[in-house]
């Protein structure tokens, strides 16, 4: 006996219309899930007073052949619980699109039609390549619609339950394509709330052996970007966390605070889900399976994230933790922005991924980046913008606040927030000492010219521990007590090209230098400066003195009388950083700015925000910056032409040095890591 009342796998209950024999899927007839509608159905809808139909209005025969507005239909796509999408044709342009018919009652309010046309003409705005385009809507018509780009492939939930688990570096590929579309849309106001393999569609297919003839690279696409917001917004209650496990998230990928209020969510909720996109790529597993809404949501909130190394062993222990980072039940703990999330892939892989050299029938795509500890050169062109070769290592357990490199070439220093200083094999980048003593939060180091012994300055929490430190490079070990005499701490630090005197910048303004040349001479003090001083260079001889300060200013003093020679303001703002190049000196600040033979200095434009430090060249032609932004720049000094951008860092860039030969630029930063560039120049 036929029931009176049907039930659809997604929870819609409705009075059995007389349909026999029923469908093996309900969503096939359900009201809700299948929005079509026949001949004597569909002329009842058109006459109706106004606004959309109601799900009981609708029939169940829309199909190939029939048209709505100007779309005739050929095709059904797919179908969830907000409607069902058709392969249709729109009239007069020929266009092939994505038509997706809206379930009614998903729209039952004047609010919940207002929220979604809104938010529908913001995703019109969109205009990516990572991202499905959105045409034309029609909310309040009969037949509400959404007419979208029409992308043939398939999606990475299909990928996946078809070949099995993908390898890391096609996983990396595919996500890192989704936080690019994520970011573009995080820059419109966009979240999407419905991030997960099913939303992410791969064009061409990898399985397509006909594609892969043509060459053509496979591109992800997020679908419905921008609209599960809206629909949520409009459809549930505060705290709810779905009807029908699509809107608000699917409960597999959804995050935490989304699941609490969807209306408090933002861009990290995207991050999360795509985090467990990532998980599942990598597993061909759900993070927190269970049998149940509340046993997987239970799960997600009393576990931690799970690791996908530990079930392949091909994921790497920096792609785990990126990973799991995505994965954090606070969304403070994870990525800010789909863009710090795409540094982060490029430094757990060792470089930018990069696409593959050919599409394949199976998805396989090697990389080209370097292998860990290696490097690659690549031809430099005045206007490169792009990532070059580079190799790096995290150096310290927190900050890296300077960084200098011995006249050979062959050894690296870096000085940590964490209180060490550590020796690096500049080739492999292979820790191959400590330096031993209590170092503090390191502000500054520096070489000696024969590169035996360093100078370094820490911040202090006492008038006795403040000095400035002298190391020996091989051993490691502290000479004596250091050099004291400042009330203050010593924020900057130099050596002279002789290595006869060393110079030290304090907060309390004042510029302290000691002779190394007469036993027992008492340091000299410089002062003139009215804000902390930052930075000091020696110039050509031990005689002449550079300084700069927080004031904005830069002076030039006379070691041998102890006099100011000249100051000049650099309209910069207050310096971070002070260099020396030639007859040249280039300051970093509120931006980059360098003085060549004028009296004034000049502006370099590229970072976006402030510089925090800045470096020549040894033959003095080229100049190197970091700054806030994360990049290392690169810039010709005669014209002040930017000649690349190096991008990997995941924070604040706080020191950079050349080679020796000046064909290597090696950075350090906020971020913890040493790192190698290679430009050609």
């Amino acid at each position: 006996m036929t029931p009176s009342r049907l039930n659809c796998p997604c929870g819609h209950s409705w009075e059995n219309p007389g349909v026999d024999p029923l469908p093996a899927d309900m969503r096939e007839i359900c009201p809700v899930c299948s929005p079509q509608v026949d001949g004597e159905a569909q002329t009842k809808v058109a006459a109706a007073p106004s606004g959309p139909a109601s799900d009981s209005q609708v029939g169940f025969l829309l199909g190939p052949g029939k048209v709505i507005a100007d779309y005739e239909l050929l095709g059904e796509v797919n179908r969830g619980g907000m409607g069902v999408i058709y392969k249709a044709k729109q009239k007069g342009l020929e266009r092939i699109v994505a038509l997706k018919v809206i379930s009614p009652s998903r729209l039952t309010s004047r609010e919940a039609r207002r929220r979604f046309k809104q938010e529908v003409v913001t995703a019109a705005l969109l205009n990516h390549p990572n991202i499905v385009t959105v045409f034309q809507t029609d909310i309040d018509g009969p037949i509400p619609y959404l007419a979208m780009e029409f992308v043939t492939g398939i999606d990475l939930s299909k990928l996946v339950k078809t070949v099995g688990p993908l390898s890391p570096q096609d996983a990396c590929y595919y996500i890192t394509q989704a936080a690019h579309g994520l970011q573009h849309a995080y820059e419109a106001g966009l979240v999407h709330r419905d991030i997960k393999p099913a939303n992410l569609m791969v064009t061409p297919s990898p399985l397509d052996a006909e594609a892969a003839k043509t060459g053509k690279l496979p591109r992800l696409k997020i679908l419905d970007m921008g609209l599960a917001r809206v629909v949520s917004e409009g459809d549930a209650e505060p705290g709810e966390l779905t009807r029908d496990g699509i809107f608000l998230g699917t409960p597999d990928y959804v995050a935490p605070e989304q699941a609490e209020d969807a209306r408090s969510s933002d861009i990290r909720a995207d991050i999360y889900s795509l985090g467990s996109s990532f998980y599942y790529l990598l597993t061909g597993e759900i993070p927190f399976p269970g049998a149940s809404v509340v046993q997987k949501l239970r799960r997600q909130l009393t576990e931690p994230p799970p690791s996908a190394r530990a079930k392949r062993d091909e994921v790497s222990p920096a792609l785990d933790s990126v990973i799991r980072r995505m994965m954090a039940r606070n969304p403070l703990e994870r990525p800010q922005t789909p863009a710090e999330l795409i540094r982060l892939i490029e430094a757990a892989t060792l470089g930018t991924p990069m696409a593959p050299t050919a599409p394949s029938p199976m998805p396989a795509f090697p990389f080209l980046n370097a292998s860990p500890g290696s490097s690659t050169s690549h031809q430099l062109s005045s206007t490169s913008h792009a990532p070059l070769g580079a190799s790096f290592v995290r150096a310290h357990d927190g900050g890296i606040r300077s960084v200098a490199i011995t006249p050979d070439g062959k050894l690296a220093l870096t000085g940590g927030l964490d209180g060490t200083i550590k020796v690096w094999n500049a080739h492999k980048l292979k820790e191959t000492r400590t330096f031993e003593g209590d170092i503090g939060a390191l502000e500054q180091l520096t070489l000696a010219p024969n590169g035996k012994w360093a100078a370094s300055c820490s911040t202090r929490l006492t008038v006795p521990e403040m000095r400035v430190q002298l190391w020996d490079v091989a051993s490691g070990t502290e000479h004596g007590r250091g050099l004291k005499g400042a009330s203050d701490n010593y924020r900057s630090v130099a050596i002279a090209p002789d290595g006869k005197r060393l110079a030290a910048g304090n907060s309390d303004r004042i510029i302290w230098v000691w002779s190394f040349e007469f036993a027992g001479m008492k340091p000299m003090q410089l002062k003139g400066h009215t804000g902390a001083v930052t930075g000091v260079s020696f110039a050509r001889t031990s005689d002449s003195l550079l300084s700069a300060a927080e004031d904005g200013t830069v002076r030039q003093w006379d070691l041998t009388t102890g006099a100011e020679k000249g100051s000049l303001n650099a309209s910069a703002g207050p310096i971070k950083c002070l260099a020396f190049g030639g007859k040249r000196v280039a300051v970093a600040g509120k931006f980059l700015a360098v003085r060549q033979k004028t009296a004034s200095f000049t502006r370099f434009d590229g970072h976006d925000g402030p510089v925090l430090c800045v470096a020549f060249s040894p033959d003095g032609r080229h100049l190197v910056s970091g700054g806030e932004d994360g990049t290392v720049r690169l810039w010709r000094v005669e014209d002040g032409a930017e000649l690349a951008c190096f991008e990997g860092h995941l924070k604040d860039v706080w020191s950079v040095a050349f080679g020796p030969d000046g064909r290597v630029i090696f950075s350090v930063g906020e971020d913890g890591t040493l790192r190698r560039w290679h430009p050609s120049i």
